[in-house]
């Protein structure tokens, strides 16, 4: 009951900083994930000065690269849509966000196993029920059973995929985010009554609703 209510007064705070629902379920998620100490991580999508680099969800003391495809400051030009050369690899990948704008990516996942150490591990997510977002580009969404396949026929081991999200009325709020977020109370009072209205709705169907209407999937796997 103690994590349940340390968990929803973080997403409460979040909400009224205007932090869409699956990011604060994603950044959740990674405060959990154990690092070693000293590992080398490197992070797509993201750079050393961005408040959202989701690299800082994560404790413990390792050194960290970002990566683009675009060559910018404090970061390795990396293009997961094409053969890169590859100069140093890493014992952690965090790439969240990202895949929905790769055309190609099964051709992502070689390029990323070739930055990784042995037993080296990829931490990532993607949208799922979420809008539009071009970035430049906005390619795929991807379902449980098409990461399971990828990452298998890549020779990934200890695959875990999991889905975030409550169920189909706190979707309904996720999409209405980009307005609710400029009332902020109200929308804390509309998530609680759609997480309550959702786990009322659980009670009925034998499948975790979230699994049928998922914001997001998280995915953790090991070279």
């Amino acid at each position: 009951m103690k994590n349940i209510m340390i968990f929803y007064k973080y997403m409460m705070l979040e909400t009224l900083k205007k932090v869409s629902l699956s990011r604060i379920l994603q950044n959740y998620y990674l405060k959990k994930f154990d690092i070693i100490e000293n590992e080398n991580v490197i992070e797509f999508g993201s750079s050393k000065n961005s408040s959202k680099s989701f690299h800082k969800n994560i404790s413990g003391n390792f050194s960290i690269d970002f990566a683009d495809k675009i060559l910018g400051e404090n970061k390795i030009k990396f293009d997961l849509e094409k053969e890169n050369e590859v100069n140093k690899k890493y014992t952690l990948v965090i790439i969240f966000n990202v895949l929905e704008h790769v055309y190609n990516v099964d051709n992502a996942i070689k390029e990323l196993k070739k930055i990784l150490k042995p037993s080296g591990k990829i931490i990532g997510a993607t949208p799922f029920l979420y809008r539009v977002h071009y970035a430049p580009e906005d390619y795929n969404r991807y379902t449980k059973q098409f990461f399971l396949k990828l990452f298998k026929e890549n020779n990934m081991k200890n695959v875990k995929i999991e889905e975030l999200g409550f169920g189909p009325l706190t979707l309904c709020y996720s999409i209405l985010f980009d307005y609710l977020k400029y009332i902020p109370l109200l929308s804390n009072v509309i998530l609680t009554i759609c997480i309550l209205l959702d786990k009322f709705l659980n009670i009925f169907i034998k499948t975790p609703l979230k699994t049928i209407y998922p914001l997001s999937y998280i995915f953790y796997c090991e070279n």
